[in-house]
């Protein structure tokens, strides 16, 4: 059968990827994947938004992510792959769940590197003019300027994992050191303790405190710690150095963030940045939105402060360059990993003489580029990449206590205790996350991950299991029309843009009738499609096999998943009728969601099936887990 042969074509080529990676190594590179244009702008938004509890954003974010990164690190230590993230749900679910969270993912990695580029371009306009307008965009110079960028990040990895891991490994001594100088120089000489009572801790209430996680790039600075996970086929001792070098990588970096946010709260000079003292939210309008921690050091006129801010512009350029070579490695490995499991052709799985993919390396390239376009800054992305690569992290949880079941024998260098409790934990995290990045942002990111699926009946079903590609593409383009049509004018028109003017309207009319002029258009779509995906998916997929029709079954809950999250926004505080008019308020709507993700957690663990690829993927380790199986019944 045509699965089969594309499992063993992805177990051979895997032994050909070069193994050059330590502990260190790994380590490094979730550092600096970590310690990148969040750390220079991060603490000035959270900051903004949550005022002086923005701390209590930075440690929260950390454990829910650390939940993440631990549900992962045991599923790298049992199958350590290149592209691991976008593979797993491929040993736990099968291929309709993997191809979803794996085009999710590379919509949030692909654009992690244009989005350092833009930070560095940020930071070199304060010293180089004509690279961003008077609004902060990028000109067109700007683009120029941050595609130079991405070209360097490509060049650096087309040369080999070796040449990037120890460049890597170097330049996360500097990444590290910059930082942490900075704290002890602004908390010992420019520190200002009454900061934190103005107007008080939490001036704007607690749940900022949990909405300014996706939003603000609090989340978008802790999304690194996959990197040693992507690259894990590339480790020297993958079982052991992978788990290891992840947490150790990650743990360091939580501690940084924390310290940064602290140091950055009690710089702010209110006198010296022209704001009135307390007023959080107006810090993004002022000098400070330019390069938020060197203005801090250069406005308090203290020499050595003064002549450090020299360094940081320096390490403005280091730290998001570091972090964009790294995902720009990370792209092509979610490219790599996508073929492997027989998403894209073959071509992306041809090696160069260094041993990296370099199809996928130039795809990451040149795609990454154009979203420059569109996303000429910064601010713009975060919240985008946040989203899709959180989604995509619900599965580590389930997949955790899958394999416990369908992998029991398979050796654990990394065992986690009470997977059922910790993969719970990280799977609910993931949902919260994705449910905290405002309505806004979340129509957009589920229309995006929708527009993905009939590539997976146009491609991935003829060509894996030898469906009918005709009546694939037949569908999928009618998949397409109907879902433009009903994302421009029932959610674009009849909800966003219509609540927007009925709440602009100097008397703005009661929420029962702001929601009985929008909420039918919601029906609608989810109604549409919700049963578009559910047909169209079946009727493809009614004459193939059994274990194929298992394998589409096993990933119900992954578009359950994707529905159930945008209704509680729209719902929410978070919803499209702003805090004051939200049909379900705070904090209901979030302990609703904590409900539901628990809920989800149940059923995509209960999902879980024994795939064809876990079976040879074992096997190629020396055990049987089918024999196993069969002595059981």
């Amino acid at each position: 059968m045509a699965e089969e042969k594309y499992i063993q074509r992805a177990e051979e080529v895997d032994k050909h990827l070069r193994r050059a990676l330590s502990v260190w190594d790994i380590a490094y590179l979730v550092i600096g994947a970590m310690i990148g244009s969040g750390w220079l702008f991060g603490s000035l938004y959270a900051g903004a938004m949550v005022g002086p509890g923005a701390i209590i954003s930075w440690i929260v974010a950390g454990i829910l992510m650390l939940f993440m990164a631990l549900s992962f690190s045991e599923l790298a230590g049992v199958i350590p792959k290149t592209g691991g993230i976008v593979r797993y749900p491929q040993y736990s679910h099968g291929s309709f769940t993997s191809y979803v969270l794996a085009w999710s993912y590379l919509l949030s990695s692909i654009t992690v590197a244009p989005a350092e580029a833009e930070a560095v371009v940020t930071y070199m306009s304060a010293y180089v003019h004509g690279l961003i307008t008077t609004s902060g965009l990028l000109t067109p110079f700007g683009v120029g300027v941050a595609f130079g960028f991405m070209t360097f990040f490509f060049l650096l990895n087309y040369f080999g994992v070796h040449v990037m891991g120890k460049t890597n490994t170097g330049v996360g001594w500097w990444k590290l050191f910059v930082p942490v100088i900075t704290i002890i120089l602004i908390m010992a000489l420019f520190f200002h303790p009454k900061n934190f009572s103005l107007p008080s801790f939490l001036p704007y209430g607690s749940a900022p405190i949990l909405f300014a996680l996706p939003t603000t790039g609090v989340v978008f600075a802790f999304l690194g710690f996959r990197q040693g996970l992507d690259f894990a086929g590339e480790a020297k001792n993958p079982k052991r150095d992978v788990p290891l070098g992840t947490i150790l990588g990650f743990i360091v970096v939580v501690i940084i963030y924390v310290m940064l946010q602290t140091a950055f709260l009690g710089g702010v000079d209110w006198a010296k940045i022209s704001v009135t003292p307390g007023n959080w939210k107006a810090l993004t309008s002022s000098i400070l939105s330019s390069g938020p921690f060197y203005q801090i050091l250069r406005v308090s006129a203290i020499p050595i402060l003064v002549v450090w801010g020299f360094f940081l512009l320096a390490d403005a350029i280091v730290s998001p360059t570091g972090t964009g070579w790294i995902y720009e490695g990370t792209t092509s490995r979610t490219f790599y990993g996508m073929a492997t499991d027989g998403h894209l052709p073959d071509a992306f799985l041809w090696l160069n003489k260094y041993k990296i993919p370099w199809v996928s390396l130039v795809a990451s390239w040149l795609i990454g580029a154009i979203f420059l376009i569109p996303y000429p800054a910064w601010v713009l992305i975060i919240g985008f990449i946040s989203t899709t690569t959180v989604f995509t992290y619900m599965v580590g949880g389930s997949a955790l206590v899958i394999l416990r079941k369908t992998a029991a024998r398979a050796p654990r260098p990394f065992k986690l205790p009470v997977p059922w409790i910790i993969g719970g934990i990280a799977f609910v995290a993931a949902f919260l996350i994705v449910y905290w990045s405002k309505f806004s942002m979340l129509w957009g990111v589920d229309a995006l991950i929708l527009a993905g699926i009939p590539f997976f009946y146009m491609y991935t079903m003829p060509k894996r299991f030898n469906s009918n590609r005709k009546a694939g593409i037949a569908l999928g383009i009618v998949y397409w029309i109907i879902l433009a049509v009903t994302t421009i004018f029932l959610l674009d028109y009849g909800v966003v843009a219509k609540a927007s003017h009925l709440l602009s309207l100097k008397t703005v009319p009661p929420l029962g009738k702001i929601v009985a002029e929008t909420a039918p258009s919601f029906v609608a779509w989810v109604v549409i499609n919700i049963a578009t995906t559910i047909g169209f998916t079946i009727a493809l997929s009614r004459r193939l096999p059994e274990d194929v029709k298992a394998q589409v079954k096993a990933g119900w809950w992954v578009i359950a998943v994707l529905f159930l999250g945008l209704i509680i926004s729209y719902l929410s505080p978070l919803g499209p009728y702003a805090p004051k008019y939200a049909i379900i308020p705070y904090p209901w709507a979030t302990i609703l969601a904590v409900i539901v993700g628990i809920i989800m957690f149940i059923y995509s663990s209960l999902s879980g099936i024994l795939t064809k690829d876990l079976v040879i993927a074992m096997k190629n380790m020396g055990i049987d887990i089918v024999g196993e199986e069969s002595k059981k019944q």
